[in-house]
């Protein structure tokens, strides 16, 4: 197991998969390798589509976590293992919640009861220039142009780089977070054993949680929900949805259009018809 659990990770460094989906991979494949407990190359396609029925029937995995399993598990068999499998799966219907959005009201809140002057500037940054939460954890001092008022986003989503605005606002904001604490590469760091590592993501998420249950907010609050916030708020404020799209790095269009449906007051208001109509409208019925 350890043998191919080293080539499992040569093979997804070779590919250039985020640390996450590393992570996520593996947990994939820790979980096929306990349910079985037999080598990987003697499981059979008839046990593959058991262990999924097992993870959909009986621990009640959703879509998207089945879909990581799936994938996980593809990725081993494909790139590792060099064995093709092919399987039937039923993944069940995807749930369409309309999400509680956070107010600049809630916004404010939050930034207020953060515990430290740190955990405020991560806040007002992460929703400031609408990023993940792995964007926000790796930005480094020098990815800050203070001039041109950009942030740059190194290595995002899709292992891409990109640069978003950062307002004169929240650029002076981080310039008095720069004066209190003195970061030298990484813009949020966290020292372990005398070396500066990105500060870790759960500790942004423990923090944000902390601050948000004091101000008395009921709605999730996560750094996601900080993101879908600032994006909600740019589209209120007139941004125009290709832009948006830039600003997030989503790479496609289809992404940010969601938006729109979540807040359809942001798309046209429509025509009242029935203002139009002849004779206009009346309760009582026309005398005949």
């Amino acid at each position: 197991m350890r043998q191919l659990l080293q080539q499992f990770n040569e093979e997804i460094t070779l590919r250039g998969y985020s640390e996450r989906t590393r992570n996520s991979y593996r947990y994939a494949i820790n979980q096929l390798y306990k349910y079985f407990g037999q080598p990987f190359d003697t499981i059979s396609d008839k046990q593959l589509e058991m262990y999924f029925r097992y993870l959909n029937l009986e621990k009640h995995h959703c879509r998207s976590t089945l879909k990581l399993h799936l994938n996980g598990i593809h990725f081993l068999f494909e790139h590792v293992l060099h064995r093709s499998f092919t399987i039937s799966v039923c993944l069940p219907k995807r749930k369409e919640k309309l999400p509680q959005l956070l107010t600049q009201q809630d916004i404010s809140a939050v930034i207020y009861y953060c515990k430290t002057n740190k955990h405020r500037a991560m806040v007002a940054l992460c929703y400031g220039c609408g990023l993940r939460v792995s964007e926000l954890t790796h930005v480094k001092v020098s990815d800050i142009d203070g001039q041109r008022q950009l942030l740059k986003v190194c290595q995002g989503k899709g292992a891409k780089d990109r640069l978003v605005i950062i307002s004169p606002v929240l650029l002076q904001f981080m310039r008095q977070y720069w004066q209190q604490y003195h970061p030298d590469t990484w813009l949020f760091g966290s020292r372990w054993h005398g070396v500066i590592f990105p500060i870790h993501e759960s500790t942004f998420r423990k923090g944000l949680t902390c601050a948000a249950k004091k101000a008395g907010i009921t709605k999730p609050c996560s750094p996601h929900s900080l993101r879908h916030a600032y994006a909600t708020h740019q589209l209120q404020a007139g941004m125009p949805l290709n832009q948006l799209q830039q600003q997030l790095g989503h790479q496609s269009i289809q992404s940010t259009e969601r938006y729109l449906h979540w807040s359809p007051e942001l798309g046209h208001q429509g025509t009242d018809l029935l203002a139009n109509l002849g004779g206009g409208l009346s309760w009582q019925h026309p005398i005949i």
